[in-house]
């Protein structure tokens, strides 16, 4: 037997501790045992704690330290590669009504769906001939601009001889979720809406303003999502909040509010999202920027300021669209992209709806083959089970551009791990 590269062993104030990532097993254990953990003597210990240690994968047998490594490799592959799901995030126009200072939408002259466009769609669906099911996602500029669009391409997409739709979600700044769209979203089984707020009122209205006249838009949003959580609630919804180090206290503030106004509603959701602003020579994120490196930090921030933060580890699930060979984004002129990031960026157009030759697009190749999160590194990375693999859009601009986007783990760091371990939960005994 040896000890698992995913089993860590540390001392706090005098106590000993045991953890394993893939188990997500965390236990204060006798200082015997910690040296004979360290001394790799266990197998002096008693029958009982090496069965324990053997259940818990704190040792495993000698010569298959990487199994699970490799099982969660095979894994990856074979759900990247189904060809019985398609993921669709449909992007029925570039336009929008907000002027947020942070879009990463360039400035260009937005674009609508067409008839012609949505008859393509469905020629493009219909060759996926072994497709059951479609994870289906509106996206934007904001999608609610072609509210009508939305509705001419689901009767489309629902029409008899098409595939099931299993998931339908929304992306929106919410501004436009009047009771005409919450009506037909009810009817159409909408599981999930995505609404980003910027923080306090005062806040928001100075960044997520209308684009006419640069009106505020933050009382009509509350608004809605009043609606929403009243009319719908069978659909969960997420409200985003875009943090910097700078402006983290806005966040705050909206948790508050939602937890004060909504406190019983498990079909609410607000989370931080990590504004990414790159340097001047787009090489790395501002120092002013959360990365995935700053996360466990950031939920402490969260946990010691009185709220709930998920700050113990848990394993997570690798890989992304832009990963997957059956999902896509598809723009409003039958343009396909594979990443969010990529939308509007007519250097990261893979192919169009009207012809399916894009096999030989660079772009896809590498997300497919470049980007993936095995390689030596992860593979005796102890953090590797709690690990999402880091984002593949910035994994693909380090390794083509040389950037240094951080896309691993905080758990990677040490001392950031034992502090999640030790705030996160109260440990077992072994």
């Amino acid at each position: 037997m040896e000890l698992s590269i995913y089993s860590i062993t540390f001392i706090e104030n005098g106590k000993f501790y045991l953890y394993n990532s893939q188990t997500n097993f965390f236990s204060e254990i006798s200082e015997e045992l910690y040296k004979s953990l360290k001394n790799r003597t266990w197998q002096e210990l008693p029958d009982s704690v090496v069965n324990q240690l053997k259940s818990r994968k704190i040792i495993v047998k000698t010569g298959y330290k990487y199994d699970y490594y490799n099982s969660q490799r095979l894994k990856f592959n074979v759900q990247k590669y189904n060809n019985t799901h398609l993921g669709l995030v449909i992007v029925p126009t570039t336009a929008c009504n907000f002027d947020c200072p942070y879009c990463f939408e360039p400035k260009m002259n937005p674009k609508t769906v067409t008839t012609a466009i949505i008859n393509n769609l469905r020629n493009f669906i219909k060759a996926f001939i072994d497709v059951k099911k479609i994870d289906l996602t509106w996206y934007g500029g904001e999608p609610l601009l072609a509210f009508n669009r939305i509705k001419t391409i689901h009767d489309m997409l629902t029409a008899d001889g098409m595939p099931q739709i299993v998931s339908h979600s929304i992306v929106t700044n919410g501004y436009l979720f009047t009771e005409d769209v919450i009506q037909y979203f009810k009817e159409k089984n909408l599981g999930n809406i995505q609404i980003t707020i910027d923080g306090s009122k005062e806040y928001h209205n100075t960044t997520r303003c209308l684009k006419a006249g640069r009106k505020p838009t933050f009382d009509v949003i509350m608004n809605n999502i009043e609606r929403i959580l009243r009319q719908m609630p069978e659909t969960h919804l997420s409200i985003r909040v875009n943090i910097k180090k700078s402006i983290f206290t806005e966040y705050l503030h909206l948790l508050d509010y939602f937890i004060k106004k909504y406190p019983d509603n498990k079909k609410l959701s607000v989370y931080p999202g990590l504004i990414r602003e790159e340097t001047p020579d787009k090489k790395s994120l501002t120092c002013d920027c959360f990365s995935s490196e700053d996360v466990s930090e950031l939920n402490q921030l969260i946990k010691e300021a009185g709220y709930d933060a998920n700050i113990y580890p848990k394993r997570q699930h690798r890989g992304c669209m832009a990963q997957s060979l059956n999902s896509y984004i598809i723009g409003p002129e039958g343009e396909l992209y594979k990443c969010w990031n990529d939308v509007s960026n007519p250097e990261m157009i893979i192919g169009n709806i009207s012809s399916m030759e894009m096999n030989g697009s660079t772009r896809l190749l590498n997300f497919m083959t470049e980007s993936l999160p095995f390689n030596s590194e992860c593979r005796d990375c102890h953090a590797f089970p709690i690990c999402d693999g880091g984002c593949a859009y910035y994994r693909l601009r380090n390794l083509k551009e040389g950037t240094c986007f951080p896309v691993c783990s905080s758990f990677k760091d040490l001392e950031k791990l034992k502090r999640a371990l030790l705030n996160g939960i109260k440990p077992e005994q072994l």
